[in-house]
């Protein structure tokens, strides 16, 4: 793989991870405004699981089935179509793909009792929680819809090497719920229905926000659908079983708020806020990774240069455990005090930090292996390969309800955060042996011997951030402003020291062409 390339990559990723990071900060405003309003109890808990089956189809739609299924299809279709075709091939696949989810949409709201009496049975204990929580999830079930379409735009913009504008579109949705969060608790005495009204309004300004760019670039939305056109039919036979494979991670989830229902009030937010703190650090770089490199391995795909595949699949994994490996150590470490600077307002109490933190150390355990899925996942989908990450999929959910169920009990939310990392480490390395079973062996080198040494040296790091944390006397009990600066330069602290450890244990290879990337320009799409 040619250093021009990793550069490529490498710049996409990070233009993509700053937009990536703006809209992921307004995410933890949108969430600590949750956490002031709500805190962790009767009204959030309700939220939260109608949020997870509104956000397990953005999770598996959005940032991945979607993508995987539909850019490998139109990076083929648009190599061996016109223009004219192409642009008729996206407008129908547009309207097609609205008509479809609009149906599901209808379903959902139909049978919603059902579902969230599979999703929380243990609701149904307490007065009136199973009845908000239905009544949330028929109204933000349309936010389907809203994302779908979100991510065709999305893949057709990230296809043709526009990664920025995409990246921002999720902007105007955290925007408005942080605007509901302080709107609606003074004209409403119910505001937690305020939000979920609030999901629908971001998701079309998310949806419209695309729209000047993709219009510019030649795609049109005049109506007009089909079900019979080939390129469609063949995006939504991978589209069904995709579902299943890009969305591992987000159907445990699900798995996991059903097991947190049975526990005590209040297990169902803590699970969700420690989630968010995970899908911050994963944002940031690992997500944005991903959205950059499915068009490069759908293009090797389709040119069936599977050496270069591996190439970029393995470079990918490299620089997703340079990120993700730290950020892991860190959570664990510091879990306390980063859920108590964040979250511990409001509503939002003492008990609810530490069993916040319980959670979000556990759940950082499997922070690479997550990053992991979700890079080889993509990979199988630029292939066209549906059954194997589905197999993996269905592996992956019973192992973690396995574990969900035996460890809920002696560690309660810490156990059911434990049980997701153990079925995403599982799942990884499920997934590469197939890979390399079917494709042939990765050149791995010195890839583990540098894999030990980022280990180290955020090991290192995560102890002495301990030691500068306790240093600088951080408590509860001192000033708010004097907490986050304290828990802010300790975090700069770590990463300095991280970086210094890289580089005295030669780990510093993606350190190079991070530098490489602002010496050298890039030849590569303006992103």
């Amino acid at each position: 793989m040619e250093q021009d390339h990793k550069r490529r990559i490498l710049k996409a990723a990070g233009s993509v991870g700053l937009m990536t990071t703006l809209s992921r900060i307004l995410g933890y405003f949108r969430d600590a405004s949750l956490a002031w309003l709500l805190g962790a109890g009767f009204g959030m808990d309700a939220f939260a699981v109608a949020y997870r089956l509104a956000n397990l189809f953005r999770r598996m739609v959005a940032e991945g089935a979607m993508s995987a299924a539909f850019v490998p299809v139109f990076v083929g279709y648009r190599k061996n179509h016109s223009q004219e075709e192409l642009w008729d091939f996206c407008r129908k696949f547009f309207y097609t793909l609205a008509i479809v989810t609009s149906l599901i949409v209808i379903v959902e709201i139909a049978f919603a009792p059902l579902i969230v009496r599979l999703m929380a049975p243990g609701f149904m204990k307490i007065g009136g929680k199973i009845e908000l929580t239905i009544f949330l999830t028929r109204i933000m079930a349309p936010y389907l819809v809203l994302v779908s379409l979100t991510a065709v735009v999305m893949g057709v913009l990230n296809s043709l090497g526009y990664f920025v504008v995409p990246a921002l579109s999720p902007i105007f949705f955290n925007i408005s719920i942080i605007a509901a969060a302080f709107i609606f608790p003074k004209i409403s005495s119910e505001p937690v229905v305020g939000l979920a009204f609030a999901v629908l309004v971001g998701g079309f300004l998310q949806l419209i926000s695309q729209f000047p760019l993709a219009i510019k670039q030649g795609m049109s939305f005049r109506f007009g659908f089909s079900f019979k056109h080939e390129a469609i039919q063949k995006v939504g036979g991978l589209l069904i079983p995709t579902f299943f494979g890009i969305g591992i991670v987000q159907i445990n989830l699900v798995v996991d708020s059903l097991m947190a229902s049975l526990l005590q009030e209040g297990t169902v937010s803590q699970i969700y806020y420690a989630d968010r703190i995970m899908e911050l650090v994963l944002g940031i770089f690992v997500v944005s990774l991903t959205t950059v490199t499915l068009p490069e391995m759908s293009k090797y795909a389709s040119e069936n240069k599977i050496d270069e595949l591996k190439k970029t699949i393995l470079f990918s994994l490299r620089a997703a455990a340079f990120v993700s490996l730290p950020a892991m150590v860190g959570l664990f470490m510091l879990a306390d005090p980063i859920v108590h600077v964040l979250f511990e307002h409001g509503n939002f109490t003492a008990i609810d930090t530490e069993r916040t933190a319980v959670a979000l150390a556990y759940f950082s355990l499997g922070l690479f292996s997550i990053a992991g899925i979700r890079l080889l996942v993509s990979a199988f989908y630029a292939l066209q390969d549906t059954k194997t990450p589905v197999k993996a999929a269905f592996w992956a959910i019973f192992i973690n309800a396995s574990f969900d169920w035996i460890l809920m009990h002696p560690l309660k939310q810490g156990g059911i955060a434990l049980a997701t990392s153990i079925a995403s480490t599982f799942t990884l390395v499920q997934l590469l042996w197939a890979f390399q079973k079917r494709h042939g062996s990765f050149e791995w080198g010195d890839f583990w011997s540098k894999i030990v040494r980022l280990l180290i040296a955020s090991i290192v790091m995560g102890v002495s951030c301990l030691f500068i944390l306790n240093f600088l006397n951080f408590s509860p009990q001192r000033a708010f402003r004097w907490k986050v600066a304290a828990l802010f330069g300790t975090i700069v602290a770590g990463i300095v020291i991280y970086l210094v450890l890289a580089v005295l244990l030669r780990a510093e290879n993606i350190i190079s062409l991070f530098r490489s990337k602002f010496v050298k320009p890039s030849s590569g799409p303006s992103v």
